[in-house]
């Protein structure tokens, strides 16, 4: 099966509240053949969750209303909610931020800056199985500074 076709049909939810960097990173997924699905809030997210057709979720930290460990929490304590992935994607960097989010369920955690690539490869391999990125130490995935 090829890229594209790995690809075909899945819908990834941007929980993101800054515009141009949600509209950065569905741009990137479009690329690659994922449709994606934004949310400016952990309000709107909830909505956009039950609405259903959402198969990864792409989630901020720092947002207004709700933090996106919040959202993550609650997300996987919800019956309904708790098998889709969550992968955040954060400029919280530090250790105890990533292990927070983590333990909160978070399948990988990408630190902003991050790449197109670095973004495609932790989605195919949440995708594919639930497995670790390539290259990555454990479950987090340290972005680099070449994108956002």
């Amino acid at each position: 099966m090829g890229a594209a076709d790995a690809s075909a049909g899945r819908t990834v939810l941007v929980v993101e509240d800054d515009a141009q960097v949600a509209d950065m990173v569905a741009e990137m997924l479009a690329r690659h053949g994922y449709a994606a699905v934004l949310a400016r809030d952990g309000v709107e997210a909830v909505s956009r969750t039950i609405d259903g057709g959402v198969d990864l979720i792409l989630l901020d930290i720092m947002m207004p209303f709700f933090s996106g460990y919040w959202y993550c929490d609650i997300f996987k304590k919800n019956p309904a909610t708790r098998d889709i992935p969550v992968i955040i994607i954060s400029a919280l960097d530090r250790r105890s931020d990533i292990e927070k989010g983590l333990r909160l369920g978070a399948a990988a955690y990408l630190t902003k800056p991050f790449t197109e690539d670095t973004l495609i490869d932790a989605v195919r391999s949440v995708f594919e199985g639930g497995g670790t990125p390539s290259g990555a130490a454990g479950r987090r995935r340290k972005g680099t500074r070449g994108g956002r």
